[in-house]
């Protein structure tokens, strides 16, 4: 598993956006009012900001690529998934609970996103 970024749900988005700002974090994208990438100047996304009532219940943590979220699904149906593999804004999207209840988010990044490079967003983040 390779960490992505880290998603963190809020309340107050536009305040949120502000207060990372003043730690030296800049807006990539915000693919929808509910959700922000932020990253270091002419850095790769870091955090995902995201206004949502599901993910705020889940709480922050790592969103991690696999490879192929559907595969990693159906390969470990041992797991305790909480989501099951879904298309959200940026691509296949999936959560399970490791042994403590902490949650591991996965992602198969859409590869029309970002700016044409493999590994980098540019423009879009995690819609919850």
């Amino acid at each position: 598993m390779k960490l992505l970024f880290e998603i963190r749900p809020v309340e107050h988005l536009e305040a949120s956006v502000d207060y990372y700002r003043g730690l030296g974090l800049e807006p990539l994208g915000w693919p929808d009012d509910d959700t922000v990438l932020l990253a270091p100047p002419e850095g790769e996304a870091t955090i995902v900001l995201v206004r949502d009532p599901a993910e705020a219940a889940l709480g922050s943590g790592g969103v991690y690529e696999v490879g192929d979220v559907d595969a990693f699904f159906d390969g470990h149906a041992e797991l305790d998934w909480l989501i099951a593999p879904v298309t959200s804004s940026i691509g296949r999207y999936a959560v399970f609970a490791d042994r403590t209840g902490t949650c591991v988010r996965l992602l198969d990044r859409d590869p029309h996103l970002g700016t044409g490079a493999a590994d980098t967003f540019s423009m879009y983040a995690m819609a919850g």
